[in-house]
């Protein structure tokens, strides 16, 4: 059990079926911002390339995922118009 004010409190606590933790993390910012862009999935798209071309950086990918409410980054599906935050808004305010 995770006290009020322990530094978890506002994580997000992934589970298994089994009910085993998969790991936790502090829960980022997702509003909708003017600065959002949209990409539709093509053939080939993978989260990691699209967090390289969007947001500088290949290992932001999990940013993509919350943004887009995606548990499992592989998830995508072809035509799929996933919401992406401006590289900018996650240097300044994310990261």
């Amino acid at each position: 059990m995770i006290r009020k004010d322990s530094r978890y409190a506002q994580s997000i606590l992934y589970k298994s079926s089994e009910g085993d933790s998969l790991g936790m993390r502090r829960r980022i910012d997702t509003t909708p911002r003017f600065d959002d862009c949209f990409h539709t999935v093509i053939d080939g798209d993978r989260i990691d390339l699209l967090a390289h071309r969007y947001l500088g950086n290949a290992k932001l990918w999990w940013i993509i995922c919350d943004y887009n409410e995606l548990f499992f980054p592989l998830e995508i599906t072809l035509g799929q118009v996933l919401r992406i935050p401006s590289e900018d808004h996650v240097n300044m305010k994310i990261l």
